[in-house]
């Protein structure tokens, strides 16, 4: 009897795992893009996190890794895409070409005396405008590889992480771009931005380079306001979110918008690059599971405010910050207990 009552437990416990195992969680394919040293880090955590999931859930993701260090292709895993964002050789620069005085006008501002954009956005720009074949073809190829469209798949996420106070955050106007080209196929997809503040406790050095820091975000914020098409310190909407940039060679490329749907501004608990790593990774990980849990209400509640917004300005810019995501799967629970407590009566069954 004994033997029968344990067989039995046991044979429910691993059905319970089995379903737990087979659940769904990504309902909608999504790409996750890591711009920078330390955005691909925390793309190769969520990379890792995610190894166990099922077969169908990988199938429907994608990463795509981009930095101007050759060195982090070999710190992320074997297979994945890379995307070198390597700086051109000054013999293949002139003065007068628009895509490079676009970005520096000056040539001699731009450094390339080592790898890696050194903290310089105009570094990255250049880097960013000369590879711009490559991003295209890479960021087309992952659109179809997790969203097949012959199976009639059209619609996906795009997660893009960054850090705000690096240098290779100057080609964000270039890779927003590229993803406003591939948004004007066939294919339909909402930009989620992951924008990680730079905090002075995981400076390398405060004194000097967490101002620079500070510098880079001030300048790539603006950026983002501008393109957003609102007037700052007036709440209007101008209409103005299109912009033109010149890449390599010499092609002009009309960006139009919206460039993002959603911006999560990241501050990382503790000042170190474990704790931001698993932090944003977690979240990400949650964002990205949208077929329940926390994702699931996330997203729900965002086409919500969408669709009860008073004006263009609130639809597009009711961002929330990473603090507000990671609370959302106790704030749902409480909620629903509540519910359960107050409303959930013999009379309202």
């Amino acid at each position: 009897m004994v033997n029968e009552v344990s067989q039995s437990v046991r044979n429910t416990l691993l059905t319970r795992l089995g379903t737990a195992r087979a659940m769904q969680r990504v309902a909608s394919p999504s790409i996750v893009i890591g711009l920078g040293s330390t955005a691909c880090q925390i793309t190769q955590h969520l990379d890792d996190l995610t190894s166990g999931w099922s077969a169908s859930d990988r199938k429907s993701l994608g990463f795509l890794y981009l930095d101007t260090r050759e060195a982090t292709r070999e710190e992320i895993n074997r297979g994945s895409s890379f995307i070198g964002l390597t700086l051109p050789h000054f013999s293949n620069l002139r003065d007068m070409r628009p895509w490079i005085t676009e970005c520096v006008p000056e040539l001699k501002h731009l450094s390339l005396s080592r790898e890696g954009a050194l903290g310089m956005l105009a570094n990255a720009g250049v880097a960013g405008r000369y590879n711009y074949a490559s991003i295209r073809g890479h960021i087309d190829s992952l659109i179809g590889e997790v969203c097949p469209y012959y199976e009639g798949k059209t619609y996906l996420r795009i997660h893009l992480v960054c850090f705000l106070g690096g240098g290779t955050i100057g080609a964000l106007p270039v890779l927003l771009a590229a993803l406003a080209e591939a948004r004007g196929t066939a294919y339909n997809f909402s930009l989620v931005l992951h924008l990680l503040m730079p905090q002075r406790g995981m400076s390398r050095d405060p004194d000097n380079s967490y101002p620079l820091q500070l510098r880079n975000a001030y300048s790539i914020i603006q950026f983002l306001r501008a393109i957003t098409g609102v007037e700052v310190g007036q709440g209007k909407h101008t209409g103005t979110d299109t912009y033109k940039i010149t890449v390599y060679p010499e092609k002009t490329v009309l960006a139009i918008g919206p460039h993002f749907d959603l911006a999560i501004v990241h501050r990382a608990p503790k000042d170190s690059v474990p704790a931001q790593k698993a932090h944003v990774g977690r979240i990400l990980e949650n964002l990205v599971s949208d077929a329940t849990g926390t994702g699931s209400d996330l997203w729900a509640r965002y086409h919500e405010t969408m669709r009860e917004a008073n004006n263009k300005t609130d639809a597009r810019f009711g961002s929330i910050c990473s603090k507000e995501v990671s609370l959302l799967d106790g704030f749902f629970n409480l909620t629903a207990r509540k519910y359960l407590q107050t409303h959930w009566t013999a009379g309202n069954r």
